[in-house]
């Protein structure tokens, strides 16, 4: 099945740094002022997703899909872009336009990333440094990565015996709270990171400077 990128909103300084993640049969869909995001990657647009307070729909061209919502709702317009497209039978998600700018908007994304997981769907959230997704099974691998930082937070509770092999520094049966930063800047060594625990929620930042 076809993976699908939620573009959003956010500020993007450099989308050329964006390019090398899209695949040939991606699925387009804008959230709102995303729309200018799907310009600067020249992708074309399945959906646009939006309440359009960041944008017009004069700027649209007329094939696009208009998913029209109202300003005053209960979500944002990234989460309600991607539940259009688990309507559609999507579950694999690539979130960009989501980091930076507004931190308020970014969280909201972080947990979006939970409630995906939670759903048994496969997302990430990404920008030019940085990757992020958000773990409830074990174990979790993570690939080396030249360059990138490997960083684990526990979100909405304890992650319970967490365990990290293969790594520039392991960890053994050790329970993470969610306001403990042991677990930040790490590094994937040569070979594969493995990563495992009981029960709970891990966010896994890959990022570089």
């Amino acid at each position: 099945m076809s993976r699908c990128v939620i573009l959003s909103a956010g500020p993007v300084s450099d989308a050329s740094s964006l390019r090398e993640l899209l695949r040939p049969d991606d699925v387009f869909i804008a959230a709102d002022g995303g729309w200018r995001l799907a310009e600067q990657l020249c992708v074309s647009l399945a959906a646009v997703v939006a309440d359009f307070d960041s944008s017009t729909m004069s700027c649209l061209p007329s094939a696009v899909e208009v998913v029209r919502l109202p300003v005053r709702k209960d979500c944002t317009d990234t989460a309600a872009a991607v539940d259009y497209a688990r309507q559609k039978g999507l579950t694999d998600f690539l979130l960009l336009g989501c980091v930076g700018g507004r931190l308020d908007h970014q969280y909201a994304a972080t947990q979006l990333l939970v409630q995906l997981a939670e759903a048994g769907c496969h997302a990430v959230m990404a920008d030019g440094e940085n990757r992020i997704c958000a773990v409830t099974t074990s174990p979790y691998v993570a690939d080396p990565m030249v360059g990138w930082s490997l960083s684990l937070f526990a979100f909405g509770g304890t992650v319970h015996r967490l365990s990290i092999r293969h790594a520039a520094y392991e960890l053994f049966d050790y329970d993470l709270q969610p306001s403990d930063p042991l677990c930040v800047s790490n590094a994937a060594q040569g070979a594969p990171c493995e990563i495992t625990f009981t029960d709970g929620t891990l966010l896994v930042f890959r990022s570089k400077d």
